[in-house]
Parts: structure tokens; sequence; C-alpha cells
């Protein structure tokens, strides 16, 4: 069953500043080190401890010499469970140590344990005794230092905010501009540089990074990933609230990269779905999403327990909705693509099937209306030769080699990629004919371009590369399908929106559509690098990868619905056995996917090798964007995207507090 259309309400009103409200704050950077902010001469307004100063850039940010270390006892989802712990600790160590309570990320509370004086030789022992084991120690928070131009100093053991004077985006670290205002604090012996911003000047540094307009130039596509970059966001704000940020500035959250990556497509994505989310009860979803799914996406449950929700379950990565395309012949059977061609060109040329070679140039000469004097087609060299000057092309010599018939034609169709196989059978069968449909595509007569089948309001319809829409097929119309390099007739099919397809054509009547079939035929991401990848690892390396130095064998123990390696298991001598389960797999062996088959093999110099065949990059889950992509160009809307790939979903109104129809 198609997966139900959730209604769309009207975007919000984009705001008016950068600052304005919902904020969302991206760290940018950590370090021990400093952190620069390069624009010299640029006045910062910087306000901490209840005071506001003026510096001027360039500004340096790092933290001046951190006091004594922490131990951080544990996290309890319990607030009443924390204050007992911290209780507990002060009632055995007294006034000796300063025992805090604290928010830490993900709703947790945390304790923490700093001795002011006489702190034991070993205090993980010590909170071990009192029922508190792996503890472990954290630096303390130094203080923050920053450092402007004529001498310009500020310290402060408090978050500082940085506003940048002027309407321009402020440049932290490099080269890249980002919108908004600046947080800095200290960390342990950290320095935190942390962007806020509204949430819709944020998406704009996010969108063309994770989804980039000019390799998915689709505005459909784009405004699903800004509705799922939204949603992502509005779902994690707060998730490191310890330390002052929502979102990191990299793949691990969402990439990131501020003004410097806008792009006026990807800002229109923005702008027309802006305050929109997908929600799920009222709530906006773990809109988690991947690179290239490999045809299927996969249960969150399989990879990742703790991320298991019922809208991030598997689905193909195809829009089930078969187009019928009606031949104009009976089917036949599968010829070369030199047979295929000849047929095409006694179509276009009104040729019987087993014309002659000096007939066809006949032809040719009648076609073009050329002048030209042929030699005799008694080998493959004079046709070729004479072929060309029927045609009339005459490229220069920097163009084409200056002699040889048929190296020039054979260059030539090489060099305009037009699809044309050397003479094997010298003049007998079907060559000339095809060599015939190679001159006239070099001259412009015959044009073949390709697309994607879509589904058109009057049936069928194809969706040309390059091009800003579809276009109407007629029907009936003369059918082939191609697979690798066979062809045949067909008098009747159904593919799916997104399928390729080739069209040969004389002005506007069509000679032929071809079906492109392929492995995996009608995928969205098909068009994706990573719709299949190879990699090959020796016993050595795996023996590295797994931590199992005496391994002997390498199985598969499970896999999901979709295909993916969910349960492998390496072992070693003495049947020692090691297990991985979802997405540690992937880590494990530093492959792109989980959906992979695996294949042992000997080398000759007897190197056991592992041959990897995949499918898919990143993890496989929720929204695809390469099969976004595709379903965008197959005339599916961005509400539709985002609800096929996220099962049960609403498509709500978010403005920072909560989410409304």
């Amino acid at each position: 069953m198609p997966a139900a259309v959730p209604t769309v309400p009207a975007p919000v009103v984009m705001p008016n500043r950068d600052t304005d409200p919902p904020l969302v704050r991206v760290l940018l950077q950590r370090s021990t080190g400093v952190i620069e902010m390069p624009q010299p001469g640029r006045a910062y307004r910087l306000s901490y401890a209840g005071r506001t100063e003026w510096m001027w850039g360039p500004l340096k940010l790092r933290v001046a010499a951190a006091g004594p270390r922490w131990w951080q006892v544990g996290a309890w989802s319990d607030p009443a469970n924390a204050s007992a712990a911290a209780d507990k600790i002060r009632g055995a160590v007294g006034a000796a140590a300063d025992v805090r309570v604290e928010s830490a990320s993900g709703g947790l509370i945390r304790v923490r344990v700093g001795w002011s004086s006489a702190e034991p030789a070993d205090p993980a022992a010590t909170l071990a005794a009192l029922g508190f084991e792996g503890v472990y120690s954290v630096p303390a928070t130094g203080e923050l230092r920053i450092e402007g131009a004529a001498g310009g100093v500020a310290n402060s053991a408090e978050e500082v905010l940085i506003e940048p004077a002027g309407e321009w985006p402020v440049v932290v670290g490099g080269w890249r501009r980002y919108r908004g205002r600046v947080r800095a604090r200290a960390v342990g012996n950290e320095t935190l540089v942390i962007n806020e911003l509204n949430m819709e000047s944020y998406l704009k540094g996010v969108v063309p990074v994770e989804m980039g307009p000019s390799q998915f130039p689709e505005l459909d596509a784009l405004k699903a990933q800004a509705v799922a970059a939204r949603t992502y966001a509005a779902a994690h704000l707060g998730d490191h609230e310890d330390e002052g940020w929502d979102l990191c500035a990299t793949p691990a959250c969402q990439a990131y990269y501020g003004r410097s990556a806008e792009h006026s497509l990807s800002n229109r994505a923005v702008e027309e779905t802006a305050g929109l989310v997908a929600a799920y009860l009222g709530q906006p979803i773990d809109a988690m999403y991947t690179s290239t799914c490999g045809g299927h996406t996969e249960d969150a449950a399989v990879l990742f327990e703790d991320r298991a929700q019922p809208y991030l379950v598997g689905v193909p990565c195809a829009w089930e909705r078969p187009i019928p395309l009606t031949g104009t012949t009976d089917p036949g059977p599968w010829v070369d693509a030199t047979s295929f061609s000849a047929a095409i060109a006694r179509e276009v040329l009104g040729l019987e099937p087993h014309t002659t070679p000096a007939s066809i140039l006949a032809r040719i000469l009648e076609r073009t209306g050329q002048t030209a004097h042929l030699l005799a087609p008694i080998d493959a060299e004079a046709f070729a030769a004479s072929l060309l000057a029927a045609a009339g092309i005459d490229p220069p010599a920097g163009i084409a080699p200056a002699v040889g018939g048929l190296e020039r034609l054979l260059f030539l169709t090489d060099l305009y990629k037009i699809p044309f196989d050397p003479p094997t059978d010298g003049l007998d069968g079907n060559w000339p004919a095809a060599a015939a449909l190679a001159a006239l595509e070099l001259r412009g007569d015959i044009v073949r371009d390709s697309g994607e089948a879509v589904p058109r309001p009057r049936g069928a319809g194809i969706f040309p590369r390059r091009a800003e829409r579809g276009e109407d097929l007629p029907s009936p119309l003369p059918l082939w399908q191609r697979w690798s390099g066979g062809f045949r007739r067909l008098a009747s099919t159904e593919v799916l929106p997104g399928t390729a397809l080739e069209r040969i054509r004389v002005g506007d009547r069509i000679i032929a559509l071809v079906v492109k079939r392929s492995g995996g035929n009608g995928e969205a991401d098909r068009r994706s690098a990573w719709r299949e990848w190879v990699r090959e690892k020796s016993w050595t390396e795996l023996r590295k990868l797994t931590g199992v130095p005496t391994l002997e064998r390498l199985t598969v123990t499970q896999r999901s619905r979709s295909g993916r390696v969910v349960g492998l298991v390496a072992v070693g001598a003495g049947g020692a056995t090691t297990e991985w389960t979802g997405f540690d797999i992937r880590r494990v062996l530093e492959l792109p996917e989980t959906l992979f088959a695996m294949h042992l093999r000997t080398d000759p110099d007897g190197e056991k090798m592992v041959h990897f065949l995949g499918r898919g990059w990143g993890h496989g889950i929720g929204l695809c964007q390469n099969g976004a992509y595709g379903l965008a160009r197959a005339g599916m809307t961005f509400d539709r995207i985002l609800s096929h790939y996220y099962t049960g979903i609403e498509i709500v109104r978010w403005d920072g507090l909560q989410t409304t129809q």
C-alpha cells in the first residue's frame, strides 16, 4: 500500500534577522589550542559576567590554565537517584570535596566530584569503595581568554557572547563565513566556539552541503532534505546542553558550512518549507537520512536499537506506480548492438533487411543531397570513406585523422560518444547499415537523448536529462528493451518511475524508445556513484580490523529483510568467536555500507583475500538522498517523498516550542 500523503500547511514567515528566534546553537570548533576569528579591524561586542565591552579583530580564543580535575561518578535519568548518589558522597567525604549535580546530554543528570584539598592518592578507588564503579577523571574547566588587536584582552570563567558589528557574516577558524553571532566558552581544557542563529538561517548552510544543488538540481528533493534537516535539528535541540550547544557542524550531526555554502536553489527550498517539520504523534521525529540506500532502506531497530521508531522502517527506494508502455510491433529476439543500429537505420532510410552497401550509400546521398565521388564499397575501408563523403562529413585533420576512412569514422563516433562497433565481418551482415546510422548521428539528422520514465496526466512520459520538466510520450511507439549490450523489440512493458529511457528521434518523430534495464531497475537511487562498490581486504588486514590475530573464518550469521548484514562472527584458533551486530559491522570492516556479499579467494602468492560486493553509502535509514532526487525527477513532490521514507508521519508547523497543524 502506498504511504498516505500528509497535508502540508503553509510555511511560516522567514525571519527578518539571523538572530531572530527560534535559535539553534551549532558547535563550530573545539580545541585545546587557539581558535581565531581572523577578520582584521572588525568590531565585536563581548558580553559576559554582567558586563559588556568592545574588542577589535582579529580575535584569538584559548583556555587559560585549568584548575584541579573533576571525577565523573555517573549519570542518571532520575534526578532523585542522582541527588541520592551526591548525598552519599558528601556524607562520606565531607567538606574536602565539592560534589556537583549537573544536567547532561540526553536528559540525564550527572554527578561530579572535585577535591578542593587533600585529593586521595586514588580517587577512583575511594569512590569505588562507596559503590560507584567506573569513575573517570575529567579536566576542570579553565578560564576563557580572548585576545584582540591592540592588546585588548578579556578573561571569563563564564560563556562569552560575541556579536559582530555590521550585517556581513562572521569568520571563524579560517575562510568559512557564518550568519548570526558566536558564543565561546571553556569546557575542561578546550575552547568551544558556537554559532548561534535562527533555524532557517542555519538550514541555508546545511541543505547545500548535505544535498548539493548542483548535483541534485531538483527543488522537491531539496525541499524534502530541508524538512528532514529542520526536523532532525528540532528533535535534537538541547542534546548537549551541558556544553552549551545543540548540534555539531560535522556529519556526526548534520554537515553545516554556514553562509559560505549557500545556493539560490537550496535557499529557495528552505524558504518555501520554512518552519515545516515531519512529526509523529505530534512531535518532531528523529529524521535520520542517508546518502545512498542501495535500493531499500533499513529498519533503524536492526542497526541502532536505541533509535528504533515506528516511522524508521525499511521501504523500497522506488515509486511503486507502474507505468505502462505499448509498442508498435510484436516482440522480437535478442540482437547485438550492431543489429539494433542497423534496424534503426533501415527504419530511417526505408531500407530492406538485406540491402547492399552500394544501395545504402545511394540512399544516404539521396537523403543528404551531397554531390560526391564515391569509391566502390569493396571493403570496410572504402565503404567508410564513401559514407563520410555521402554524408558530407569532412572534419579537419585537427579533429580526426587525415587519412583512412574507417579510422576517421571510428575516431569521430568515439569522440562524440555515438554507439558504434568496428566491422568484424567486413561488409557482410548488419555493419554497413549500422555505420549509416552513425553517420546520420554525426550529421545531426538523428538525435538520441536519455531520460527517466515519469507518470504524466495523459499516461507515460520522459524526463530528459538536463531538462526542467517531463514530456509526454506517444502511444503506441517503437519500443525496445536493452540489457547490457543486447536489444530486443517489445510489444508492451511496465516500468517504474525513474527507469532509464533512451529516445532515438528524427525531428519530433521517435524512431525507437529504448528501456534500459539493469540490476536494480527502477530504483530511485540508481544515479548515485555509490549504487554499487567493490572492496578487497587481505586476511592479514582483516585480522587487524577484527582484533582476532588467529582469524580462521568470517561468517555472516544474520541478514535483515533488506539484505544487510546484521550478524557477523569471526572464528579464531580453537573455535574462539567474536561477534558483531548492527552498525558495528560496518565500523569493524571499514566498509561503506552493511549491504554486501563477501567471497574468499586465494591469490597465486598464497595470500587469502576477501572480495566484498556492496551497495549504498551510509547507514541506510530514513530518507535516501539520492533516492529523493530520483523520486523528485520522477514527479514526486516533497511531501510524498517524506511520507515514503518516514512511515506514518505528518507535516506540521514548528515555532521552536511546539508543533501546530
